[in-house]
């Protein structure tokens, strides 16, 4: 059991909840005895983003969500568009405003930098606007500090992770914010630079595999003969995909580029629990160990082999891959997959994951393919349940791989290899 001794003196009679509590206190240990400040007090306003209905165009005003969040930075590939119409001048970002996620994956921060001013956000995003906006960056650097962020742990409330706009103004951070955050700017700085490594390699990509939204929309009807309806699949979406322009690009060749069954390129290593100590203590991984934005391995889990779940099965080799099967995140944006890193070898994992073993492909290039859309929707149409969405085996094997020109893959491979040897080095 994990406890705490708390002196009296940390405790706030307004939130006796355990987990404010707790983080709130690793906080201030984290600090030591120096004085604080409210949030309030060195903001000109604290505020969220629009309310405005989001009837998503081609040619509007940029309209920044919580899933733009990547990596520290706003992707702005996934940034999209809604009308004028409504919106007010204070619904307009400016440089150097500080964001900060306020549901689901809440606590994210980052810095308004000039190509995003006169973007807005959306309801979901607070925006501290600084009564000295030079000092964005280095606030934006305490925040992802280790006392920041158990700082932001402590605030978010309920299921869907919640902060709140109050909670934000009578935040406390350090008076010294400025010389805490010193040593970070570099970090900061490298994690831009990292990012844009994997930007550079779906700009690469997209030379070759285009992934216009379009491709992607499925038609409301089709009609089927009997003779084509699958007993086990009864779902639409699953007959409405064949008649999408991703199932008809993914089985043409062309550009140069060519279509492989996943399963001719991989083994899919089957999950047979291992025979092992009862007692020897085993680190393993769960769904929850990665981080579905960096695609990274984040943490583990240790316990006794006696203790553990019956789904802890894999025994993960460096250089495998692992993805989600199963959840309600299969397919989408916020799928899991990570590659063992040296870090991680040797541990087992859950069979909520496919733990691959590439053969025929380059495993970082193989990680790249499963965070875009094209491999992606191909997920998501394979699976079948509405909410916890599951694919089996044989419909992954079918997912199809592009392949490009050797020295292209290779181009992607050796930044996404830089891309991870980031995060190793810093232990992310």
């Amino acid at each position: 059991m994990k406890y705490f001794f708390v002196q009296k003196m940390y405790l706030d009679p307004s939130n006796i909840s355990y987990s404010y509590t707790t983080n709130y206190y690793k906080s201030i240990k984290a600090l030591g005895n120096i004085d604080m400040v409210k949030l309030s007090d060195i903001a000109v306003e604290i505020t969220d983003g629009t309310r405005v209905k989001r009837n998503y165009i081609d040619h509007g005003v940029k309209i920044i969500n919580v899933g733009d969040f990547k990596g520290g930075t706003i992707y702005s590939e996934t940034i999209k568009s809604i009308p004028k119409d409504r919106l007010k001048d204070k619904d307009y970002i400016r440089s150097n405003d500080l964001l900060i996620t306020a549901v689901g994956k809440s606590g994210q921060v980052t810095r308004v930098t000039p190509n995003l001013e006169d973007y807005i956000i959306s309801s979901d995003i607070i925006r501290i606007r600084l009564k000295q906006p030079s000092e964005a960056e280095r606030l934006v650097a305490y925040f992802r500090s280790e006392s920041g962020q158990y700082a932001l742990e402590a605030i978010k409330t309920g299921q869907l992770n919640r902060i709140s706009i109050n909670d934000i103004k009578e935040l406390q951070i350090p008076v010294n914010y400025r010389e805490i955050s010193l040593n970070k700017d570099g970090l900061i700085e490298r994690k831009k630079e990292v990012y844009k490594l994997y930007e550079e390699c779906v700009e690469l990509f997209e030379k070759y595999v285009a992934q216009e939204e379009s491709l992607f929309n499925s038609p409301q009807m089709v009609y089927i003969k009997a003779s084509k309806i699958k007993t086990d699949r009864l779902d639409p979406k699953y007959y409405t995909y064949f008649e999408t322009g991703l199932y008809k690009v993914i089985n043409s060749s062309y550009n140069n580029v060519t279509w492989i069954p996943l399963g001719k390129l991989v083994e899919i290593k089957k999950a047979i629990r291992p025979t092992m100590d009862e007692n020897q203590e085993v680190n393993y991984i769960n769904i929850s160990n990665l981080d579905s934005d960096l695609s990274v391995i984040t943490s583990n889990e240790k316990a006794l082999y006696k203790d553990l779940s019956s789904r802890i099965r894999y025994v993960l080799n460096q250089n495998e891959i692992i993805t989600a099967k199963s959840g309600s995140s299969t397919g989408t944006e916020n799928h899991v997959t990570a590659i063992v890193t040296n870090r991680y070898k040797n541990m087992m994992a859950s069979d909520a994951f496919y733990n691959i073993k590439p053969i025929q492909v380059n495993p970082y290039y193989l990680l790249f393919l499963f965070k875009q859309p094209i491999i992606l929707k191909q997920i998501e149409a394979g699976c079948t349940g509405s909410y916890f969405k599951t694919i089996n085996r044989n419909e992954f094997e079918e997912i199809r791989i592009p392949r490009l020109d050797d020295f292209i893959e290779l181009q992607i491979v050796q930044k996404m290899v830089q891309y991870l040897g980031y995060f190793e080095e810093y232990k992310m």
